[in-house]
């Protein structure tokens, strides 16, 4: 018999963004498309906002109206991917039969690799426990003889639940279910079963294979009644290998226009400093150095240089886009800049060598140290001074490959 888990990220976006922030530890926040959020809708809700009637999809208003205390919190996809892919590589360990299944949902089948662990729940405790540690998240853990079952049974508690079902709990444990918690048994086909009399799981079980052909036809017929007894034969499909890294940056649209160098080079700052800790986090070092710059009409303007070595220290990449933002084009639309990006390519990975100067060796260790702190309690707890005033109130986004190739006007 087959061991598969379904691990299920509990209101994973709300929880990440808890996770990076831990003002927002605690407090019932939604994440939302925009600073503000009234004219955005809730995309996920934290558990302590979903306790207050908080739901998924709701109009922020709404949300706002029966949570006062609601807060909104921009979305930042980028966030997410990453976060996901770090637990992707985590679980690789325990199995190469791997299938994400969305961004915060993923199955493993551990039958021939179990044992080496301790046994599915061990690897199930040792994975609630890992995301505790690391990312400060929670999730629910199914365990089941095939994919259909291992979901079902990580939907049944949430938050950080660990259930196991079987085929032959169907009659007993979940016969009450009703059939729109399998997965694949949408609103249309719900419906459909519910004129037939089947409204719960247990129904399905008791209904009769040859009625179900003779309604939906021999392919959903049959598939329906294998599901009713709770069988799945669908593999577990292995997640590729992910390819390495080209490029990293992160980009930035200003709240209004402005003319003011010093503040787009507190943005920049900060932008830079986000690049320098997502390469170093990623073990990645870059060789050139990318920026971009977005003006009033639309204009965009970009230039690159090429190192001596490679770097991750966010400083020294603010230096050198400091350098090519020197050489901006200096025409009247120049001096309303509305968009900056920065971006660093030609990337080496584990490119960790120690220096022969104490001075780079010593500095290595700091943000090393700082990188310790804000993983454990926050990005950006601590931060250099000249930028504690620049606050990036929208979420920053990954440079797109226009701006890697050095690309001038479009």
């Amino acid at each position: 018999m087959r061991v598969i888990l379904h691990i299920d990220m509990n209101s994973y976006f709300a929880s990440v963004e808890q996770s990076a922030n831990q003002a927002l530890r605690g407090k019932p926040i939604a994440v939302g498309g925009g600073v503000g959020g009234k004219r955005t809708i809730v995309a996920t809700a934290s558990y302590e906002a979903k306790a207050r009637g908080v739901k998924t999809a709701m109009p922020a208003w709404e949300a706002l109206k029966i949570c006062p205390d609601l807060i909104i919190v921009p979305g930042d996809m980028n966030r997410y991917i990453f976060t996901s892919g770090e637990i992707i590589k985590y679980l690789r360990r325990y199995t190469d039969l791997l299938e994400v299944f969305s961004i915060d949902e993923a199955f493993l089948d551990v039958t021939k690799t179990a044992d080496r662990f301790g046994g599915v729940v061990a690897i199930a405790k040792q994975v609630k426990r890992w995301l505790r540690e690391r990312f400060k998240i929670t999730c629910s853990i199914g365990i089941g003889p095939n994919k259909l079952l291992a979901k079902l049974a990580g939907e049944m508690k949430k938050p950080d639940g660990l259930t196991i079902l079987n085929d032959f709990d169907i009659p007993i444990k979940i016969a009450h279910l009703a059939v729109s918690e399998f997965c694949g048994i949408g609103r249309k086909l719900e419906k459909q079963l519910n004129q037939l009399g089947v409204k719960t799981i247990g129904q399905l079980h008791r209904y009769s294979r040859e009625r179900l052909i003779a309604r939906f036809g021999i392919a959903t017929g049959e598939h329906l009644w294998q599901m009713g007894q709770g069988r799945d034969n669908s593999p577990v499909l292995p997640y590729p290998q992910p390819e390495q890294a080209k490029s990293m940056g992160h980009s930035y649209t200003l709240p209004k226009n402005t003319t003011d160098l010093e503040e787009v080079k507190g943005y920049l700052l900060r932008l830079c400093e986000q690049v320098g800790r997502r390469l170093r986090h990623n073990h990645y070092k870059g060789k050139i150095v990318h920026l971009g710059l977005g003006f009033a009409d639309y204009h965009f303007w970009g230039k690159q240089k090429k190192l001596t070595e490679h770097i991750d220290d966010g400083f020294l990449i603010y230096r050198q886009a400091l350098a090519l933002m020197g050489s901006r084009p200096l025409t009247n639309d120049a001096t309303q800049i509305r968009f900056v990006g920065v971006t660093v390519s030609e990337l080496s990975h584990n490119l960790d060598q120690l220096s022969l100067l104490e001075e780079k060796e010593a500095g290595q260790r700091l943000r090393q140290a700082v990188d310790e702190v804000n993983n454990r309690y926050g990005e950006f707890t601590v931060e250099r001074a000249s930028i504690m005033k620049t606050t990036i109130h929208q979420k920053t986004g990954m440079v797109s490959d226009w701006w890697s190739r050095g690309g001038s006007n479009p």
